[in-house]
């Protein structure tokens, strides 16, 4: 019997109408021995559109297709994946030869991704989906891989987009756990000494009828006015007579700009973003963002040290993670690793074994998945029904945290049955597993085969001969791996967990022994990365440089006076705060902040009688103390407070706002909704940022000319880390961080629905208008936003009193797009 009808057969089977040419045993141990040998039904002749002519895109040809087929395997598909890793790196040192294969590269990018997924890496697989996507662009219909090219390659852009959008949801709320560890600041912020350009291009024609060219230049003026920033928007090409397209040449203007030494930082913004919040400023940006801890701290899912309790029931059970055959996704790995989820946050986690788990002895498969300590969890398990239609074909084990839920096996009505079945539901998770901040999970599968193919990013599973059939009859072609298990573990958060032991608090750091410092108090050792400081108090710890009576009274910790105050400086020591207040006629008390505040100098422009809770120590400079009362009041504060302040008197080498350990950030960027964004950014003046610049211009206006300024920039800040097989984790360059979109790009609410991102809510900085060409559907919106920004328009509460410009504009989002639809279709 031919392959067809054999593939037929399979398909018809799954639903229990085999023809009658073959029994359903037949069709069944056929398929089986085919899966089991890694064969599968053989694939059309596959047809490839790349140069053949040369012998290392032929190579490469044939490294991605043996790749689709073998990179999951549990044997070569490692040394499968680093090769075709070096391969792309280098078949994309040159771009320019990209245009010889590009549909290629983007496969290659494509296969990479969906590796790194499985592998737990999602990070890394969201990076090289978004370089796959640049080079879509560089294809002759700019809109997506042609269909041909599309089934010869195992690509399609539709499917590449839905991939970024699930894995970037999936990230996002791990992203959101950075940010809200970032110290906040004052909207209205500015920093002393910071010098700040907004640059921006509005190179309009003077008849041009979009009113951009007028009401962009005066939103600029007034805002730079009102921060002391200086403000260079361009009426005509800074690059004329060149050959230079208008777009690329933004970026070697803003490298002139760094260049020439007259500024910190340079806020890129394009001509149709409007400033809507006066009051906001890039300083407030810059402080919370541009330093180290906004980036993901740690790469894929990594090993990291456990709680003492947990290492010591890991040795209780011998050490080892199972058999030798062992090879689950997530062993030894803890899942969330990046930061302490939110209290009220659920939490997924994946054990799986690719391959066949078909032996008496099965797969024993592990994973840990990071908890909130102060949270109580229920637990449901969902399992594939992989291979498990007799009685011996099952998961034999499943365990949370210690505490063993028992065996499952659904009984499917035959084995291509791979839908998901819930094993267990709502089970409490141990109080004492979920204190650790740590929750084990095992799962021991046996006499399952692999006959499910799974899909980490989508969440589901279907049947392996299904796929087989769809490629033979010229479907579309599947790279999702075959699983022998595949096991869902859902964390849903019930309360807080009052029964939290005093020594758990799910901390990262592993506990040593304490030390002494100069406060006479043991404390804590400090974070890697740290030095250690002498305590601000006693006095004869400061440093003997600041001059003035050194007489002052700490009045109260972990407080600020209620009322107003006045910002002295950032990031200054202790002893500089009191003598800026000594140099301020009338100034008396000194909020000094602590912790995420550390470093910041406050007047309290009252009498301070009264306080409210803040991160501050609030001190009196009045001379009248003498030392020796300085040193009583240094002893009334317990060990924690007196911990909490050492250190606080370091002074930076260089002139920063920042402490040392989070200097390095040079570029704040954002992300819309599938990359990288170069409508509105800001970078700093350095070796660096020139360069990267410089470098960025060569990218899209001499090798590849048919990259926006956009794709050059995202080559650039991801490729290398991307293609480099010893980094896990974020490929984007260390450079740079994103931070939120709202913060630097809103979108209006047009655009943000169909964006699938942040559309402009009041408060927010800017707004951005992507695409808005059309005079009389864009200049009310273009002269609505000026008077809002400028405070003559006014925005109706009830989004019923809106008419369609400021529903346009300001939403919401479903809204605008129903009305815009409306609109085409009369």
């Amino acid at each position: 019997m031919g392959t067809f009808v054999l593939a037929f057969c399979a398909l018809a089977f799954s639903f229990g109408q085999c023809d009658e040419q073959l029994s359903s045993s037949a069709v069944s141990a056929d398929i089986k021995a085919r899966v089991e040998a890694g064969e599968g039904v053989p694939f059309f002749d596959e047809r490839f559109s790349c140069r053949d002519d040369r012998a290392a895109w032929s190579a490469y040809r044939e490294l991605v297709e043996y790749g689709r087929l073998r990179i999951f395997d549990p044997d070569e598909g490692e040394l499968l994946a680093k090769e075709l890793v070096e391969q792309l790196a280098e078949r994309t040192s040159n771009i320019t030869e990209v245009l010889q294969c590009n549909v290629g590269v983007i496969a290659g990018y494509h296969l990479l991704a969906r590796r790194y997924v499985v592998a737990g890496d999602e990070r890394k697989a969201y990076r090289l989906l978004q370089l796959a996507l640049i080079y879509v662009f560089t294809l002759r219909n700019a809109l997506k891989v042609p269909p041909d090219a599309a089934r010869d390659w195992a690509t399609r852009t539709d499917k590449i987009v839905e991939e970024i959008k699930l894995l970037r949801d999936k990230l996002h709320q791990e992203q959101q756990r950075r940010f809200s560890r970032l110290p906040e600041s004052e909207p209205d912020l500015r920093i002393p000494g910071l010098r700040v350009a907004v640059v921006s291009i509005c190179a309009y024609p003077e008849n041009h009828p979009l009113v951009l060219r007028a009401v962009t230049p005066e939103n600029r003026r007034a805002y730079a006015e009102k921060h002391g920033y200086n403000v260079h928007v361009h009426f005509e090409h800074p690059m004329p007579n060149q050959g230079i397209h208008i777009q690329h040449s933004k970026l070697q203007l803003v490298a002139d700009y760094l260049r020439s030494g007259d500024y910190d930082w340079v806020a890129w913004l394009d001509c149709d973003s409007i400033i809507m919040n006066m009051n906001r400023t890039l300083d407030s940006v810059i402080y919370r963002y541009a330093r180290r801890s906004t980036r993901s701290s740690t790469g894929a899912s990594v090993p990291l040290p456990l709680p003492a309790a947990v290492v010591e029931a890991e040795e209780a059970k011998g050490g080892a993670e199972g058999s030798p055959e062992d090879e689950s996704e997530g062993l030894g790995k803890v899942q969330h690793s990046d930061a302490e989820p939110f209290e009220d946050e659920v939490l997924e986690a994946y054990v799986a074994h690719v391959g066949s788990c078909n032996s008496d002895e099965g797969c024993h498969m592990s994973a840990r998945v990071r908890v909130n300590p102060r949270t109580s969890y229920i637990v449901s398990v969902r399992a594939a029904q992989i291979d498990m239609e007799q009685d011996s074909e099952k998961l034999s084990f499943v365990s949370v945290g210690g505490q063993s839920l028992g065996e499952c096996n659904p009984h499917p009505e035959n084995d291509y049955d791979c839908r998901l079945h819930s094993c267990f539901t709502g089970v409490e998770v141990p109080k004492e597993a979920v204190a650790m901040g740590v929750v084990s999970l095992e799962v021991q599968a046996v006499r399952t085969h692999s006959d499910c193919k799974c899909s980490r990013l989508h969440g589901i599973c279907y049947s392996a001969a299904l796929a087989a059939f769809e490629e033979a009859t010229e479907g579309e072609k599947m790279t999702d791996p075959s699983y022998g298990a595949f096991v869902i573990f859902t964390f849903t958060p019930v309360k807080a967990n009052a029964t939290l032991p005093e020594s758990a608090g799910g901390s990262d750091e592993k506990e040593e022994e304490p030390f002494v410092v100069g406060n006479g108090c043991s404390c804590g050792r400090p974070r890697p990365g740290t030095s250690l400081k002498p305590a601000p108090l006693p006095w004869t710890n400061w440093p003997s440089s600041v001059p003035g009576p050194k007489a002052a009274a700490l009045r109260r910790l972990g407080a600020e006076c209620e009322g107003p105050d006045i910002l002295l400086g950032i990031s200054v020591s202790l002893p500089l705060c009191l003598q800026l207040c000594r140099e301020v006629h009338g100034c008396r008390f000194v909020a000094y902040g602590v912790g995420k505040k550390r470093g910041q100098c406050h007047w309290e422009v009252n009498e301070c009688l009264s306080f409210e809770d803040d991160a501050y120590a609030v001190y009196d400079i009045s001379p009248t103390l003498t030392q020796g009362s300085v040193d009583d009041a240094a002893k009334q504060l317990g060990c924690s407070s007196r911990c909490k302040l050492a250190g606080e008197d370091e002074e930076d080498q260089e002139p920063s706002f920042l402490p040392p350990e989070e200097r390095g950030v040079d570029l704040l960027i954002t992300e819309e909704g599938w990359g990288l964004s170069s409508a509105n950014w800001m970078i700093r003046r350095s070796n660096w940022s020139i360069a990267f610049l410089e470098r960025a211009f060569e990218v899209c206006h001499r090798d590849m000319p048919l990259f926006g300024d956009q794709d050059a920039m995202i080559h650039l800040l991801f490729n290398h880390r991307a293609l480099s097989w010893d980094v896990p984790g974020d490929s984007l360059d260390p450079h740079a961080v994103i931070v939120p979109q709202r913060e630097l790009n809103a979108y209006d609410a047009l655009n943000a629905h169909y964006m699938g991102c942040d559309g402009f809510e009041e408060g927010d900085l800017l707004v951005t208008f992507p695409g808005c060409k059309d005079p009389g559907a864009c200049n009310p919106i273009f002269n609505m936003a000026a008077d809002y920004a400028n405070g003559t328009y006014t925005l109706p509460p009830e989004w019923h009193q809106r008419d369609p410009t400021s529903l346009r504009l300001f939403g919401p989002p479903e809204l605008a797009a129903e009305l815009y639809q409306a609109s085409r279709n009369l």
